[in-house]
């Protein structure tokens, strides 16, 4: 994803362990923005809620990185553990498609943030296409019942004993 002529480095924004979930879900985001919009990133514009940095130093078992803010027009109704802490956000404009890649930060069980989902994304207008999960992670396709074209990926796992949550989703225009 261009910006300016510069290619963005979603992955150094973020830090160790939160980047191993963070970092392939922005990467979805962008390439998802990129392909949904055909390619013309020359009208792309991303908005990042992070002061990471790559030399960054791995956060300590059992702590949470500090929260960011949520950029302006996350879809309000979609669900959000409750307690978890946002810890990085990138919202991609482009071709009029808003595109999010956000991560959350909770010191609960990977179980009990998957049966929050599991439950939350089956009520309102938001579901689960699919699931599944293996030992200590969990992840789901997300779709609005109202615009199947609103979706997401979510993945949940967890490492030094912080539970990450993080969704790539798309909104066409």
């Amino acid at each position: 994803m261009a910006e300016s002529g510069t290619y963005v480095h979603l992955e150094a924004m973020m830090k160790f362990p939160a980047r191993h979930v963070a970092a392939p879900v922005c990467a979805l985001v962008l390439v998802t923005a990129a392909a949904c919009g055909g390619g013309n990133t020359a009208n792309a514009t991303t908005k990042a809620s992070s002061s990471r940095s790559a030399s960054a130093i791995p956060t300590p078992a059992g702590r949470l990185d500090a929260a960011v803010t949520m950029p302006n027009g996350f879809p309000s109704d979609f669900p959000v553990y409750t307690g978890a802490r946002l810890t990085a956000a990138k919202q991609v404009l482009a071709n009029g498609q808003a595109t999010w890649g956000v991560v959350w930060e909770t010191l609960d069980s990977v179980d009990q943030v998957q049966s929050f989902y599991v439950s939350k994304l089956n009520e309102g207008d938001w579901t689960l296409t699919y699931n599944g999960s293996s030992t200590g992670t969990f992840s789901a396709i997300v779709s609005r019942r109202s615009n199947q074209k609103d979706a997401g990926i979510l993945t949940v796992e967890s490492e030094s004993k912080v539970t990450h949550i993080a969704l790539a989703l798309g909104l066409p225009g």
